[in-house]
């Protein structure tokens, strides 16, 4: 039961932060590609637009099945805590690794808000699911 809460989870985690990811692109609140990075690799630059966000969604996926599973040991510590500390670090890594800022001051004004609101809602999503599952008695989870 836990294994297949933690891939549904997943699963849904993952495809909600691609429609978002999506979302924030199109309608211009990133500055950046979600899959911009596949151009500058040789390997995938000519591919199609789908494989390139089917690869996203793979990489995600595979993020958030690791993610669950390190939050489950964590579960002394109230969910939104975790996820409010480690949203923000994520965002900020996320952000200042694709921007490349030159002053940490330029760094926090390019940082996207709508991205660390949708990213903190996921995160928040998944932490929630792994510390109530986590914390489910075992005759429940049968």
């Amino acid at each position: 039961m836990k294994t297949i809460t933690m891939v549904w989870t997943s699963f849904i985690a993952s495809l909600g932060m691609l429609i978002a990811l999506r979302g924030l692109h199109y309608f211009n609140f990133i500055d950046w590609s979600p899959v911009g990075w596949a151009d500058r690799w040789k390997l995938f630059g000519s591919s199609s637009a789908l494989w390139k966000w089917t690869l996203l969604f793979i990489i995600i996926l595979i993020s958030t099945v690791v993610f669950y599973y390190l939050i489950a040991l964590t579960s002394s510590i109230p969910p939104t805590i975790t996820s409010l500390i480690v949203s923000i670090i994520l965002a900020l890594a996320i952000e200042w690794s694709i921007l490349v800022p030159s002053t940490l001051a330029e760094g926090l004004r390019t940082i996207s808000y709508p991205f660390f609101a949708i990213l903190a809602v996921a995160i928040r999503f998944i932490t929630g699911t792994a510390v109530f599952v986590k914390k489910l008695p075992k005759e429940a989870t049968k």
